[in-house]
Order: structure tokens, then sequence, then C-alpha cells
């Protein structure tokens, strides 16, 4: 047997990648399979940003870049981060990176060591925990209640702070649940945050698909935050440029020269080409991501409603933002199929895709194992046939 680093021995593969590929798989051998395990805008990239892609190429823009990014990159987010957040950065506080994935794990081996604790609220992204536990930090999971809408409260903040806290990983709107905090509710918890010199990360990913109001910035709300804060974002969601892998990380310039640093060994910079079409992504016409949360926010409405109507799944929070549900499948548990008992989100998901030929996630790495993840970033079309055979696959437990 191969000896491997510890660290990558005990790494768990991505839930959502694995569940997304095992559809593919399905696919590919001429099975009909609806897959709403997907984290990405089933929409293409705009035209007007293809072109700027196109137009780098024309123009020899096919060489190595700055390990940090291109400055005319830099600069739109910084522009970005002003016209959108409320937020002023310097370039020399701005990494781009291959993709936002890339930049926080940078960010986070560069901050966090061994003995440190990192604050997670769940359910959370699957690759939080992974990234903490690959720079040798623990991760420090804070169940939120389904009933509070999934959102940490100061008090549950203020309990899991120990002397060993180092950092804590927000996420707004939240990817599995929907969750969106409000302007209250981060005010409350930067009260708490500001009495303390942890590192407070900001995960904005999905800051745009927003159906109910804005997602409004923790930094921006209480700004001696940003002094130990970070944020974190990419053009994958709001610019439907999951494939074209450009992320960023704003923060104190020390932080952000570290991750340089580890970048410029590790990989150095992200696509020349791609960093192309972030730029006009960021400084172009913004229209089209307006369009694409028009037409989320009927699918939300869509699922949310037929998600209710299966029996054994509860759906008490309407999703504000992202583009997932995540219903409670707790009363399915211990039902069985086949002879064996659904032990679990992963098993109920299982379930599905093998009886109803409909690929979700189980919960059990988002830190909710009662719990299952459905993408609607999928057409209402395939998202009314999945629920159909979701109905009729119960019917058979």
């Amino acid at each position: 047997m191969i000896k491997l680093n510890r660290r990558i021995a005990a790494l768990k593969p991505s839930a959502t990648m694995a569940a997304e590929a095992r559809a593919t798989e399905l696919k590919a051998a001429g099975v009909n399979v609806i897959s709403l395990a997907a984290g990405e805008p089933d929409f293409d990239t705009p035209e007007r940003i293809k072109q700027a892609a196109r137009t780098a190429m024309a123009e020899g823009l096919t060489k190595y870049t700055a390990v940090g990014g291109l400055m005319k990159l830099k600069q739109a987010i910084c522009t970005k981060l002003k016209r959108d957040n409320g937020l002023d950065y310097d370039p020399a506080e701005v990494i781009a990176s291959a993709g936002g994935k890339q930049a926080s794990a940078n960010l986070i081996a560069c901050l966090f060591d061994e003995g440190d604790e990192v604050i997670i609220p769940t359910p959370a992204w699957v690759s939080f925990v992974a990234m903490v536990q690959l720079a040798g930090a623990t991760p420090k999971m804070v169940p939120c209640a389904e009933e509070n809408g999934f959102l940490l409260t100061p008090n549950q903040l203020r309990n899991a702070i120990t002397p060993r806290t180092r950092g804590i990983i927000l996420n707004s709107p939240s990817n599995p649940t929907g969750a969106v905090y409000g302007a209250e509710e981060l005010s409350g918890l930067a009260q708490v945050l500001k009495e303390t010199d942890i590192w407070v990360m900001s995960d904005d990913v999905y800051e745009h698909i927003v159906y109910d109001g804005s997602a409004p910035h923790i930094f921006k709300i209480e700004p001696a935050l940003k002094t130990h804060g970070i944020v974190f974002n990419s053009v994958s969601k709001t610019y439907a440029m999951t494939g074209w892998r450009v992320g960023f990380a704003a923060g104190p310039r020390e932080a952000i020269a570290a991750a340089v640093r580890l970048q410029g060994q590790n990989s150095g910079n992200a696509s020349s080409i791609a960093q192309a079409a972030a730029i006009e992504a960021y400084l172009g016409a913004q229209d089209e991501a307006l369009q694409m949360v028009t037409e989320f926010h009927a699918r939300r409405d869509l699922v949310v409603d037929r998600v209710r109507k299966l029996a054994g799944f509860k759906l008490p929070n309407v999703p504000r933002g992202a583009f997932y549900a995540f219903p409670n499948v707790s009363a399915l548990l211990d039902r069985k199929y086949k002879g064996k008992p659904l032990t679990d989100g992963n098993g109920v998901a299982e379930f599905l895709l093998e009886e109803a030929r409909v690929s979700v996630v189980g919960g059990n790495d988002f830190g909710a194992p009662e719990y299952i993840r459905m993408s609607y970033a999928t057409s209402r079309k395939n998202l009314t046939e999945a629920f159909d055979r979701i109905g009729a696959a119960l019917e058979k437990l």
C-alpha cells in the first residue's frame, strides 16, 4: 500500500462533486438521470464576457501574468467591492486565484496552524471543513437550528469562542440552505466579533442571487472587522462562469502577500485569458445577473411548492438566496428500501438516484445528516419531471 501524507490520506472526496460525477457517469451510460446536484448555474456565460476572452487571445494575452493576477483585474475587483459592497480595498489587498475555492484554501492555509480552531456554522459548504483540516487546524462546527433559519446567533458565537479560536467562516447566502443573514443578524454577530481579533472570513460567492431584499456585508455593517477580515468571491455564480476558474480574496496586505507567496509555489497565476474575461464581467453591464435571478426565483417557488407536497419531506424555511433547497428528510429515516433502512441523508440520496434516477446530495458532509440538498440550477421542465419521479419513488418505501 502506498503511504500518503496523513492529511491527504484522511481527506474525503467532495460530496457535491462526487454526486454530480456519478450523475454524469450514469448519463454517459445511457441512463436518463436528472441532476439536482450541480452547484453551478445552467445558464451560458454572457456573450460580452466570451468576446473579451476572444479579444485577449487575439491580442496575445497568452503568457504568464503576475502571480496574484493582472493589475487591471485587481483594480476591477476593487471597483466591484466598492460598487456592490461599499468596501474600500487597494489592489495590494487583493489576490486573484484559479477560482474562489483556491483563494479560500490559500488564505486558510496561510492564516491557521496546528492548535488553532476555526468556527464553521453548519450546515456549511463541504469544502470548508477540509480546507481547515488541511491547514492543520481544527474545524469547530456549530449547528444552527432549522427553527432559527439555519442562522448563527450571537449567543452561539460567544459560547463557541475559546482561547484557541483563530477564525470564523460565514457564508451568506448559504450553500446548502439558501439562508441569508440580514443586517440585524450580522450586527449582532459583529458586536461579538469586534471584541476579538479572530479572523472573520466572509464567503460572498452567492451575493447577487437573492430573492427577498439583499445580502448586506458584515464589514460594511462593522468596518472595524475589516482589519482582521477576509472577503472571498468569484465570477462563477453571478456571471455563470464556473468553468473559467477565476476567484479572489481581499484582506489585509500581509495576509494577501502570504497568499501570493503560497500561490506562487503551488500553482502560479489564474488563466490569463480567463482573467481578461473576469475584467469584463466586473466592469461591463450588470443586467444579465438580474435576468438569471428572476428565473431562479421562479424555480425557487416551484421547488418549495413541490418539496412541501412530498411525503416525508419538511421545508419550513423558504430559501432566500443561492439556488438550493435543503429539506429535512428525517421522517424517511429507518424506512426500508429493498430490505435495508435509510439511515441518513446520504442513504436517501442513494435511494433517489437508484429508484427515481434523480441525483441530489446527502446532507452528511454539510454537517446535517437528516437533510438532503437539491439544486434548482436546471430548467423548470426538468424540475417538474424530477419531482414527479421522486413522488413515485417515495410510494415504494
